[in-house]
């Protein structure tokens, strides 16, 4: 494959990160494909991608990016589990435990990635959904903060308001308890 193809291949696979499913749903999977990417290289592109991904975590800068930001990272080792470690997992829930800075919207979106992820892996390590369940807990809803990066247009969407998001709390809880 030549510089040019190389390039074109892997700003498509770093665009739809790595995803087959969302190239296919874009209409350029036939493209990607047919660039014929060594298995050797794609896999090396998924570690760049981690890579990235963690870099752009750590310099997100508002909390609807890290929210979206943190679901990127850990959608990629969720879909792509063959490529990463438990210290890339290990990151991610440090990451999450340290971010005390966080809204309580933001905290919300994070534990229910960490939800679904935990599910797809079936962690057994208790910890980190002790964790989620004591900041589920100690969430008041008459308080419930929600960050101005969420704004569109000078106004919350409705997925932010406190009527909404009080049974997703409920919800996560019971989720947690379940695990």
């Amino acid at each position: 494959m030549n510089d040019e193809k190389y390039q074109e291949a892997k700003e498509i696979f770093f665009n739809y990160q790595g995803s087959a499913f969302f190239m296919a749903n874009d209409g350029v999977y036939e493209t990607y494909k047919s660039y014929a990417v060594p298995p050797a290289i794609s896999d090396q592109w998924y570690l760049e991608l981690l890579l990235k991904n963690k870099e752009q975590l750590l310099s997100a800068a508002n909390n609807s990016e890290i929210a979206w930001r943190f679901y990127l990272y850990l959608n990629l080792i969720r879909c792509n589990k063959q490529y990463f470690t438990n210290d890339d997992i290990q990151f991610a829930f440090d990451y999450f435990c340290k971010s005390e800075k966080l809204d309580n919207f933001s905290y919300l979106l994070m534990i229910e990635q960490i939800i679904d992820f935990i599910k797809s892996i079936n962690l057994t390590d208790n910890s980190i959904k002790n964790y989620c369940k004591k900041i589920l807990e100690n969430m008041n809803i008459d308080s419930f903060t929600v960050d101005d990066s969420y704004t569109y247009e000078g106004k919350f969407p409705s997925y932010t308001l406190k009527e909404r998001v009080s049974q997703r709390i409920l919800d996560d809880l019971n989720d947690l308890s379940n695990l």
